[in-house]
């Protein structure tokens, strides 16, 4: 074999340079890119042990065809030896605690739809950067074209955290091998600068080599073998290697005959040499080839019968031959492309024959489920039932580990096995339906409709399609989650009466979300009353309650009473709405709170995307923008980067809103221009937010507020106006969810419309008396009041304010007093002016209502008054992250436990807490209790 690393000064240096960048903490990707042979895992491995040396801390993994299918195979790999240390127990802590689920053979507890691979992934982020934070780290992965979909998911995450980290991740990437998972792997490598492709090797090192090994070779006969072999290092050691087997003399004549070498070649050349080794040598290899890298010799020497002392002489021959490599660790061939050749040449047939022997016998030596099953896979389906069940175990781990990809494939590899009874298959393709949907597979719909068409019993039926309805719903199928409904519903057999109408409000809740289906869940829920139906019906009749715009106080008695549905279900999410609608802002926060107290510490990302956006949704409202903002912020970059695709106008309307209040109207535009060039989150993209849907018609309000705010009103009342066909196609006319008329009044207003402008502000106070709630009443005489002359406006803004006084609406309030403000100078009552307008001013500093604060001080300047300057001391010029950050070491928390809770580097808290200390003029945390009044 050639000498290692000859000719790579030029790799090795431009490896040297970009770790030593990791060492000075400037987190890289460093990408080893070349075809098969070429000495990328040399180069690797060089760059490892120079780093290791270095003071780095090394963790080394590799891919393989059997392990691509292994969830989590390359994170386990990695982080095995940490795990046998006693350092693991102070690594695995804080955010860092939801890597056990990868990594943990037993263990990982339930978690919410979708969430354990979100939980799986951003633990192993940050035990990746506790480790970094301790010591530079280089993570070291060869053959990653053939890394399983959920790490390589996790380190194309990664590459977004490691900027300002000692912590390097260096891969080997084979040319021209069609990978595994193309998406995710393009997307890890589009991270990383140039590539390090290692060049082949010059006509002077290929003659060295050959020299070394046949010194009387001329020189005709190293420039054949430079020719045969491209100057690949392996495959030249492989060509010598053969040649000296055959006992060839390198002379010209030989010279003469050499032709290409590849890998076809390296196979044929194994073959011969494996028949001149003695009787049972092949048998092992092929037992070797078949487990895969880093297999013990006991499984090779069960899968091939042969006795222990048979087996180890063999292994001997094979080592000699310069075929294996590795001992009491496990063993592997001294390249994939001799393991490759192995395998390969086994007949498709035969080779399944292997693979079902060698999952016999992992599984007679309890291995792990998942490891049985990567053999399994590759077996020809044989009717048999212990596959099915060992099959769907691996599965059930596979998912329970945040691998639903993984477990997807062992699913439908038992599905193939063969017949199966009507229960066991229907429950098999629920599962496998549940698990795509996780991944917002367009096939889970189909999958789920057959897994209850192929169910004979009604009680399983039942609890399929609510369990498939919750999963699509959640994943945006909404469609599907109704026809999976109505297709037990419509024929329910004798199913648990129970279920059924647990499934029936699962039905009604996804259709109060498009106009066409609003109907049947009227129907539906005016049918479920009296003291025996469900309590999740409360929230239906509560919502129905709220849209038809009925006295708050019945809405209100009836959530009070389901304060506990579900979280895995869509209910939750209308539940908490109708509780903001009702000005039950604080219940709101209180469940979202809870929520995400609760996912925060388990990493249950999508859970707490779903907490932080409601939360947003109830906070702004409430006057709090500037707590709203990063909630906002984070579920709206969660769902750009994870779908369900619909989920992103949910979270961009919240975002919109307190980004406009907040006067950041470029960055409240930039969020709706990322948005629309994601077709607004449709599967099927569009221009503008499609029609008849309840998240269209919110969107399309915020959109107006700061069309408003940038001094658009034409634009403003276009969006209002189809705004109010959606609402009313829906039938919501609650003036506080379906607020249009009051900013579609001020747009009129302002576009000189007066007459219509008050004609709308009258209808919304006509809904709101109805209704009965401060928030309403006093935005419709806010609208009212641009309608009149300034003297005429004056008592109808201090009736809302006086309504508003003890309200939780303090958005509103801090409006209305504004405009009261503006009105009495107006009026030339200047000095009657300043009262309201500083009132005002203080209660936008306070939250962080800047767009009200600007106009509130423009109005008192003008009014003779002296505004104190823009808040650039005190709890009001905090940032919102600052804020956040100083509420939590208020509490007591730690920097660590900040970073952990808010999932950022330790670093940025400690800027965040530099900036704090200074805008409080504060030198300890222990004051920071007292400098934040309103936390």
């Amino acid at each position: 074999m050639p000498r290692l690393l000859l000719q790579r000064d030029a790799e090795l240096a431009m490896l040297d340079h970009r770790l030593g960048q990791v060492r000075s903490g400037t987190g890289a990707l460093i990408v080893v890119e070349g075809p098969a042979g070429i000495g990328k895992s040399s180069l690797l491995a060089a760059a490892g042990d120079d780093a290791a040396a270095a003071g780095l801390r090394v963790l080394s993994a590799w891919g393989g065809p059997l392990e691509r299918d292994a969830g989590w195979g390359i994170a386990r790999q990695l982080f095995a030896p940490l795990r046998r240390t006693p350092e693991w127990d102070t690594l695995a802590v804080g955010a860092a605690a939801p890597a056990r689920r990868a990594l943990d053979d037993e263990g990982a507890t339930p978690a919410p739809t979708g969430d354990a691979m979100h939980a799986a992934a951003h633990g192993l982020t940050w035990l990746t950067c506790g480790l970094a934070a301790r010591a530079a780290t280089l993570l070291l992965v060869d053959d990653v074209h053939w890394a399983d979909a959920p790490s390589l998911r996790w380190l194309g995450q990664l590459t977004r955290r490691i900027s300002g980290l000692p912590l390097g991740i260096l891969c080997a990437v084979r040319s021209g091998e069609p990978p595994a998972e193309p998406e995710l792997l393009a997307e890890l490598l589009a991270a990383a600068g140039a590539p390090v492709r290692p060049a082949p090797l010059g006509p002077a090192a290929v003659r060295s080599i050959v020299l070394d090994r046949l010194p009387t070779a001329g020189s005709a006969f190293t420039e054949a073998c430079h020719a045969a072999t491209a100057g690949n290092p392996f495959l030249l050691g492989a060509l010598l290697d053969h040649l000296a087997a055959e006992r060839v003399e390198p002379s010209d004549e030989v010279a003469a005959g050499l032709s290409d070498f590849g890998p076809d070649q390296v196979a044929r050349a194994v073959d011969r040499q494996l028949a001149r080794l003695p009787s049972g040598t092949l048998e092992l290899a092929r037992a070797f080839a078949v487990l895969g890298r880093g297999a013990p010799l006991r499984q090779a020497r069960d899968l091939a019968g042969f006795d222990h002392s048979r087996a180890a002489l063999l292994a001997d021959r094979l080592r000699s031959a310069g075929l294996l490599a590795g001992g009491f660790g496990g063993y592997e061939f001294v390249h994939p492309l001799v393991a490759g050749a192995l395998y390969n040449g086994l007949p498709p047939g035969e080779r399944a024959l292997w693979h079902g022997r060698a999952a016999r016998l992992l599984g007679r030596e309890r291995a792990d489920p998942e490891t049985v099953a990567l053999h399994l896979l590759r077996t020809e389906p044989a009717g048999e039932s212990r596959t099915v069940a060992a099959l769907s175990t691996a599965a059930d781990r596979a998912w329970r580990r945040g691998a639903p990809q993984n477990a997807a494939t062992f699913l439908r590899r038992a599905l193939a096995e063969g017949p199966m009874e009507a229960y066991p298959e229907a429950d098999l393709l629920c599962r496998l339906g549940l698990v795509t949907a996780e991944q917002v597979k367009p096939e889970c719909y189909p999958l789920l409709a057959e897994a209850v068409s192929r169910a004979t019993d009604p009680d399983q039926r039942a609890v399929i399609a609510l369990s498939g309805a919750r999963a699509l719903g959640l994943a945006g199928y909404s469609d599907g989650a109704l026809r999976l409904c109505h297709s037990v519903l419509d024929r329910p057999a004798d199913a648990d009466p129970t279920v059924l109408e647990r499934l029936e409000a699962e039905l009604v809740c996804g259709a109060w979300l498009d106009a066409s289906t609003t109907g049947e869940a009227r129907q539906r829920t005016s049918r479920h009353t009296g003291p025996d139906v469900l309590p999740v019906w409360g929230v239906h009749h509560a919502h129905l309650a709220l849209a038809a715009a009925r006295p708050a106080p019945e809405a209100a008695a009836l959530l009070r009473g389901v304060l506990d549905t579900e979280v895995d279900s869509l209910l939750a999410t209308l539940l908490k709405f109708c509780l903001v609608t009702a000005e039950e802002l604080d219940t709101a926060r209180a469940l979202c709170d809870a929520l995400i107290d609760e996912a925060r510490p388990r990493g249950w990302m999508t859970a707490l995307a779903h907490g932080s956006f409601v939360r947003a949704h109830a906070l702004v409202p409430a006057g709090r923008v500037r707590e709203a903002l990063p909630d906002a912020r984070f579920a709206f970059e969660f769902k750009l980067a994870n779908p369900p695709a619909p989920g992103l106008v949910w979270t961009l309307f919240p975002l919109v809103e307190a980004l406009t209040e907040a006067d950041e109207l470029d960055a409240a535009e930039t969020a709706l221009t990322t948005a629309r060039s994601r077709g607004w989150g449709e599967r099927e993209p569009v221009g503008e937010p499609p029609p008849g849907l309840l998240r269209t018609a919110m969107l399309l309000e915020r959109r107006a507020r700061l069309r408003l705010a940038a001094h658009r009103p034409a634009d403003a009342h276009a969006d209002l106006t189809a705004a109010a066909a959606t609402w009313q196609a829906l039938g919501v006319r609650h003036p506080g969810f379906a607020a249009w008329r009051v900013d579609d009044s001020i747009a009129l207003a302002l576009l000189g419309e007066l007459p219509a402008a008050r004609r709308l502000a009258e209808e919304h106070l006509d809904l709101a008396g109805q209704v009965g709630l401060p928030g309403p009443r006093g935005a419709g005489l806010r609208a009212l009041a641009r309608t009149v002359t300034p003297v005429e406006a004056v008592p109808l803004l201090t009736q809302a304010a006086d309504l508003l006084a003890a309200s939780p609406m303090r958005l509103e309030h801090a409006r209305v007093l504004t405009e009261l403000g503006a009105a009495l100078r107006r009026a030339n009552q200047r000095a009657t002016a300043r009262g309201p307008l500083t009132q005002a001013l203080d209660l936008a500093d306070q939250g962080g209502m800047r767009l009200i604060a600007r106009r509130a001080r423009q109005e008192l300047l003008a009014a003779g008054g002296r505004p104190r300057r823009a808040v650039t001391s005190g709890p009001g010029a905090l940032t919102p992250a600052e804020h956040r950050v100083a509420v939590l070491a208020a509490l007591g928390h730690s920097n660590r436990e900040i970073a952990d809770q808010l999932y950022v580097a330790r670093r940025t808290v400690e800027t965040h807490l530099t900036h704090i200390f200074q805008k409080l003029a504060v030198t300890s945390r222990a004051q920071l209790a007292t400098a934040l009044p309103d936390r």
